[in-house]
């Protein structure tokens, strides 16, 4: 039997790079069986796949990655990321394999770390969940990203989203403080993001159990006040890190669009969010 699963994701940005890596992969001699897949089947077919196969290596972006990563997670199947999405923010802030050449490598040497994942009412993501602005800006950009490149889209997404989104009355809490908040912008991450002067924000850590808590303290975000906080340190925006699940209550309506990893899902209030530590393991080039 094969031990080897790839999964390309044919919507994904960059898609037709896959080639590079399947052709390496059959120049290093390694075996594997080949799933290239439309993204309304891509579940379906990591579900299957996941018993099946040792490792799966899937290609797309985040949003593909976060598929992966819910059905791998707590199991013994090793997951390898193509990274063919438009920006790739998980690939690049664990510096996992971005070349042929690194990929051929890693599955050769079996190189792998171990990482935690976060949820949120049952559903997993790997880099961050949001709801209030940022929910309507991945939708707008899907929308916007039909027409467009992908990465113009971003521009009148930007401008559609800054100019209408909701603002919501929140009751956050767990085991150390309870916030009330009237805002448009709040965000978990799984394990704690830094930032950088001018614009640089990233995660050193993906197994320290930690969620992080972002959120701008008061109403509607103005493009202004991004400007603004992020020159300056003292500004609306705020963080709090936990090592216990967070709740957040809505005030205002039962249900919500969350934003996992980009893509958006409609979910029951409250959002119960937790850590699910060192729980996924990843084809990377550093051993650990």
């Amino acid at each position: 039997m094969t031990a080897l699963a790839v999964i390309i994701n044919q919507q994904a940005n960059n898609a037709q790079s896959a080639a590079a890596y399947l052709h390496g992969l059959k120049a290093a001699g390694i075996a594997y069986d080949l799933y290239e897949v439309d993204a309304s089947e891509l579940e379906a077919t990591i579900k299957n796949c996941q018993p099946t196969y040792e490792t799966l290596l899937v290609g797309g972006g985040d949003g593909t990655v976060r598929s992966a990563a819910h059905y791998c997670a707590n199991t013994n199947t090793l997951l390898g990321v193509l990274p063919l999405g438009t920006l790739n923010h998980f690939a690049k802030e664990l510096l996992l394999p971005s070349t042929v050449d690194d990929m051929v490598d890693a599955l050769t040497r079996q190189t792998t770390t171990l990482i935690d994942l976060a949820e949120v009412n049952g559903h997993v993501f790997v880099n961050n969940s949001s709801i209030g602005f940022y929910p309507k800006f991945a939708r707008r950009r899907d929308f916007y990203s039909r027409k467009y490149y992908k990465l113009l889209s971003y521009i009148p997404s930007l401008i559609d989203s800054l100019r209408k989104h909701p603002t919501l009355s929140l009751c956050v809490k767990n085991e150390d403080f309870v916030l009330s908040l009237r805002t448009s912008f709040l965000m978990v991450s799984n394990n704690v993001y830094t930032y950088e002067f001018p614009a640089t924000i990233k995660r050193e850590h993906f197994n320290k159990g930690r969620l992080g808590l972002y959120f701008f303290r008061h109403g509607r975000l103005r493009l202004l006040k991004i400007i603004r906080a992020m020159l300056n340190r003292r500004s609306n925006f705020e963080f709090r890190d936990s090592q216990t699940p967070i709740e957040i209550h809505c005030q205002e309506t039962a249900q919500l669009n969350v934003s996992l990893d980009g893509d958006v899902k409609r979910m029951e209030s409250p959002l119960r969010y937790k850590i699910i530590p060192q729980c996924l393991r990843l084809v990377t080039m550093n051993k650990s």
